[in-house]
């Protein structure tokens, strides 16, 4: 690369007013990683074109001035604090217990007390809802950014849910294929516990469905992101087992992950459990439409995997300087840190771990929308 450089310098050092001494000048110093110089070259090409015109050229100029557009970050509105609610004489809602997380997905449990401790989930839920629920959505700080709300969610109230259902629609399952009154009456109970986790998640969801429209700038960033993951060079593009390769893409890739979760704010935002939900009822959404079978499915399989690759990172990145040890209350405390997240996907083990991952969670979710379906809760993704 040297050399054409080199050689270029010669051509615009002996013909001056010769366009394609300038261009040959530009491509050697756009390979050597110099987007400023090969743009200078690249205009003094196009300014010794005769007619001032000329498509190479131009392509090349719209690349670089494109590629040197600094990332603009979305800023998020400043919120109110998230214990002070608006009338000042309410009472804060309950604590979320972390027993009632391990009676529900504990198959040693009975069915009635499995049971009995959803409910208790849902009874939480409900007054909080009731409670934050009255503010304008988004436009405050309120249902997500609830500090006894987020430290339950922390605590894995949602997952725990949806593993309840998944385990429960299973075992319904296979009662039902073993015939018998027994089976029956097993079946019967499994129905009563997968329908109160799909209660309990339809209700988490609605948060989130009742603020889609709200903070546009966050959504921006969650778009961006889920582009950026499925570039070229991103390893979540790549089936499990392919190799990490250290090339241009890689790099590229990495770079401009690096460059949105570098940015404190944007991580912040991107971390937060309403950006988290966000990205979930996203991916719900494409399930539901998708099933519809109405034309778009290749594109709505797209969207759907987009946002599960970009819940799954988030996830990750939210705890990634968290200790793995939970509070008395089962809660982790998050510590969002891009580093390690990145690390791990760049390496081959990590990248077949983070791949699973995301299969796992396009999986549940494609469960819980045939069981909103089944217990009647089909508007709960808003499509």
């Amino acid at each position: 690369m040297k050399q054409a450089l080199s050689d270029a310098d010669v051509c615009v050092k002996l013909r001056p007013e010769w366009e394609k001494g300038y261009f040959r000048r530009g491509c050697a110093l756009e390979a050597n990683d110099d987007d400023d110089g090969a743009m200078e070259a690249f205009e003094l090409s196009l300014k010794h074109t005769p007619g001032g015109s000329n498509p190479e050229i131009a392509k090349k100029l719209k690349h670089l001035k494109k590629k040197s557009k600094p990332f603009v970050f979305p800023k998020a509105k400043n919120l109110a604090t998230p214990d002070a609610p608006a009338d000042p004489k309410a009472k804060a809602g309950p604590t979320g217990d972390a027993r009632w997380l391990l009676t529900a997905k504990s198959p040693s449990e009975p069915v009635s007390a499995r049971v009995d401790a959803v409910n208790a989930v849902g009874a939480w839920l409900s007054a909080h809802l009731e409670k934050i629920l009255k503010r304008p959505a988004g436009d405050v700080a309120w249902f997500f950014e609830d500090q006894k709300v987020e430290a339950f969610l922390d605590a894995g109230v949602f997952d725990t849910m949806l593993d309840v259902l998944t385990h429960t629609v299973c075992a319904i399952i296979a009662a039902e294929s073993g015939g018998g009154e027994d089976a029956k009456a097993a079946a019967a109970a499994g129905a009563d516990l997968a329908g109160a986790a799909a209660g309990v998640l339809h209700n988490l969801l609605h948060p989130a469905l009742r603020a889609w429209n709200t903070r546009a700038q966050h959504q921006t960033l969650l778009s961006t992101l889920c582009q950026v993951l499925r570039m070229v060079g991103s390893p979540l593009n790549d089936p499990k087992g392919t190799k990490i390769s250290a090339n241009a893409e890689t790099k590229q890739f990495t770079m401009l992950v690096a460059k949105i979760l570098g940015n404190a704010g944007a991580l912040g935002a991107l971390c937060g459990q309403n950006m988290l939900f966000r990205a979930r009822l996203q991916m719900m959404r494409a399930i539901v439409q998708r099933e519809r079978k109405d034309g778009k499915e290749e594109e709505l399989a797209t969207k759907m995997i987009e946002s599960a690759r970009a819940f799954v990172i988030l996830r990750r990145c939210r705890f990634g300087k968290s200790s793995d040890a939970a509070a008395e209350d089962g809660a982790r405390t998050p510590a969002p840190a891009w580093e390690p997240v990145l690390d791990r996907l760049l390496t081959d083990e990590g990248a077949d771990e983070i791949r699973d991952e995301i299969a796992a969670v396009v999986d549940q979710h494609s469960l819980l929308a045939g069981a909103f379906k089944k217990f009647g809760f089909e508007g709960s993704v808003g499509v």
